[in-house]
C-alpha cells in the first residue's frame, strides 16, 4: 500500500499541500484530478522522491519513502509532465542509464517496438518530439517493471492511440501500482482507475 499521511509542503509562499492523505492499494490504479495549481504536481513528486514533505509522511509497503529510497526508487518509475531527460543523451543512452541504476535489463524489443521508439533508439533526446520524449520517458520509467508507476498528466503530448497502447502495457502488469495526475477521465476510466480530487493541496474526495 502507498500511503501519505499529514504530508504538508510549502514552495516558496505557497503552500502546496496542507495536511494531505491518500491511500492507493497495492495493484490498484488511482487518478487525481483537480484544477490547475490543486497540489496534484508537488504530490506526485514528494511520492517519486524529488521532493521531501515538510511534514508528514511517505510510506510504500510500509516502509519510508524517505528513509529508504535509494532501495525503493528501483521499484518505481515516475514520468514527470515537463519530459526533459538530458538532451544530449540519445534513447538508448537513456534507457541503458535507467537500467544501470535499477540494476535491471531494458525494456525488451516488443514494447519498444509498441511505443514507437525501435526506429529511433539512436536519436538525441533534444531532436524529439513532444510526444516522442514522452514515450522515451514512459519507457524509462516501465525499465525494470516497476511496483509502483507514477505518471503526471501522461496525455499531454500522447496522441490517443498511445495512450490505448500505455494502458495495453499496464493491462499486462497487473501487480504495478499506478498513480497518477490526468485531466483527461477518459484515460483514467481506460485505466480502471478510482478517481479522487484534490483542491487547495488536500485530497477532497476519494479517500
Amino acid at each position: 500500500m502507498l500511503e501519505l499521511d499529514h504530508v504538508r509542503k510549502r514552495l516558496g509562499a505557497t503552500l502546496a499541500l496542507d495536511d494531505c492523505n491518500l491511500r492507493v492499494d497495492a495493484g490498484h490504479r488511482v487518478a487525481i484530478v483537480g484544477a490547475n495549481g490543486a497540489g496534484k504536481s508537488t504530490l506526485l513528486k514528494i511520492v517519486a522522491g524529488v521532493l521531501t514533505p515538510d511534514a508528514g509522511a511517505v510510506r510504500w509497503r510500509s516502509q519510508s519513502l524517505s528513509s529508504g529510497r535509494s532501495t525503493l526508487r528501483k521499484k518505481l518509475g515516475y514520468v514527470p509532465e515537463s519530459a526533459d531527460p538530458p538532451p544530449h543523451l540519445s534513447i538508448a543512452e537513456l534507457l541503458h542509464f535507467i537500467a544501470a541504476i535499477k540494476d535491471c535489463q531494458t525494456l525488451g524489443n516488443e514494447e519498444l517496438e509498441e511505443l514507437g521508439l525501435c526506429q529511433m533508439l539512436d536519436a538525441r533526446i533534444g531532436e524529439l518530439s513532444l510526444g516522442q520524449r514522452r514515450r522515451a520517458c514512459l519507457a524509462a520509467a516501465l525499465t525494470g517493471d516497476p511496483e509502483l508507476l507514477i505518471l503526471d498528466e501522461p496525455n499531454n503530448g500522447l496522441d490517443r492511440g498511445s495512450l490505448e497502447v500505455l494502458a495495453a502495457m499496464l493491462a499486462k502488469r497487473p501487480a504495478c501500482t499506478v498513480l497518477l495526475a490526468t485531466h483527461d477521465r477518459a484515460f483514467a476510466d481506460l485505466l480502471g482507475a478510482r478517481l479522487v480530487s484534490m483542491a487547495s493541496g488536500r485530497v477532497t474526495q476519494g479517500v
